[in-house]
């Protein structure tokens, strides 16, 4: 079984030297898959849309065209497919579009993995140049998939109702969590990730890309709202690069360091996340909307309290291990951020509820999932 694996997004974060959410996925799919690879007779071919495509560890990945953009457009308004399509036919039996990035190959089924419909049901949160092309090109890409994976029941349910795509046409397969994210770091090396940003134990952590769905400037307005001592001994500590839409933000985290009462840390490598996740009060993740919500797993998984939106697909994920809130109200987040400070004994309750969550959703769960998947779509083209 030859199966053309997509990895436009992964390829383009080993070039930024920043995986987001997707490439995270892509990069520990292809691993896992890998590890089946073994014993199955399942191989593994990397492809991407663009040009001088990096080195990985999936190796150079074959080019798809030059640009997906005008290929969507090509596709999707005048059903054209890649020019390359019966060089790809050739190879592969299968095409997994990992990234959303999903391509119209002739003779070839696809299996394509999207993770929520945010660009469709809110594109006031993406990136405002071309919004509409760029909901249009979403949408009709995934129409055109054989069959689609993607991360939670929200996330199929969303996809049912909004696309009217048949809910056998569509498989869950939640996301998995790093084994790092479990290994305690030593006090010697947390000490000096906490030193190196002028931090102490304790603070509130915000973890993710600046963009609107992740509400930070609610999380700002909560924080705010504590006590003025509760703020210089518990500050709040931004780790994420700067994404979108963030004019009005920005000067807001300016002033919050002025006032010595939170950092912005922009992008740290993974080791650093994982000091700063072990030795945090708590994970404050009020986002808006949210097909999975890969950051809260992984602090369970590095015994970090959570606090998490009661909304989308969080719940589902989190089940009974984070404090819920409602993360269209300042008041709500604020109130929470103080329970989890004052309530020791609920705090170490769902600490050991988050460590036992996050040993439920691992990357060999996910790939096997996603190889039985690859299995039923082919038996269904009478392929395999």
């Amino acid at each position: 079984m030859d199966i053309g694996f997509g990895c436009s997004l992964w390829a383009n974060g080993k070039r930024t030297g920043h995986l987001d959410g997707i490439g995270i996925y892509s990069q520990a799919l292809w691993q896992g898959l890998r590890e089946i690879d073994q014993n199955s007779d399942v191989r593994l071919k990397p492809y991407a849309f663009g040009e001088n495509l990096p080195e990985m560890p999936c190796g150079i990945p074959q080019p798809l065209t030059r640009d997906y953009r005008i290929h969507a457009i090509l596709s999707g308004a005048l059903k054209l497919p890649l020019s390359k399509s019966r060089a790809i036919s050739q190879d592969i039996d299968l095409f997994h579009a990992t990234d959303h990035q999903i391509p119209l190959i002739r003779g070839v089924p696809t299996v394509a993995t999207i993770m929520d419909l945010i660009p469709i049901l809110h594109p006031e949160w993406i990136k405002q140049d071309l919004k509409r092309l760029k909901s249009w090109i979403f949408a009709t890409s995934i129409h055109r998939a054989d069959h689609i994976i993607t991360v939670s029941e929200h996330s199929k349910q969303d996809i049912v109702q909004h696309l009217g795509i048949e809910p056998e046409r569509i498989s869950v397969t939640p996301l998995g969590v790093d084994p790092v994210y479990f290994e305690r770091i030593g006090t010697t090396q947390r000490d000096a990730v906490l030193q190196k940003h002028g931090l102490k134990a304790g603070f509130f952590l915000f973890v993710g890309t600046l963009q609107p769905r992740k509400n930070l400037p609610r999380v700002l307005e909560a924080f705010q709202k504590l006590p003025e001592a509760v703020r210089k001994e518990h500050p709040l500590v931004i780790v994420g690069r700067d994404g979108w839409s963030n004019e009005a933000l920005l000067p807001q985290l300016e002033a919050l360091q002025k006032r010595g009462e939170g950092r912005w840390l922009s992008y740290l490598p993974q080791s650093e996340v994982l000091a700063l996740l072990q030795s945090a009060g708590a994970l404050v993740f009020a986002s808006l909307y949210e097909g999975f919500g890969l950051p809260v797993i992984e602090a369970f998984a590095a015994q970090c309290p959570v606090i998490a939106s009661n909304t989308t697909s969080l719940p589902e994920v989190t089940g009974a291990a984070a404090w819920s809130v409602d993360p269209t109200s300042a008041k709500s987040i604020s109130k929470t951020m103080l329970d989890v400070l004052r309530q020791s004994d609920e705090r170490e309750q769902k600490i050991q509820r988050g460590l036992a969550r996050a040993r439920q959703y691992t990357w060999q769960a996910c790939a096997q999932q996603t190889l039985d998947v690859y299995r039923k779509v082919l038996a269904k083209k009478g392929r395999r």
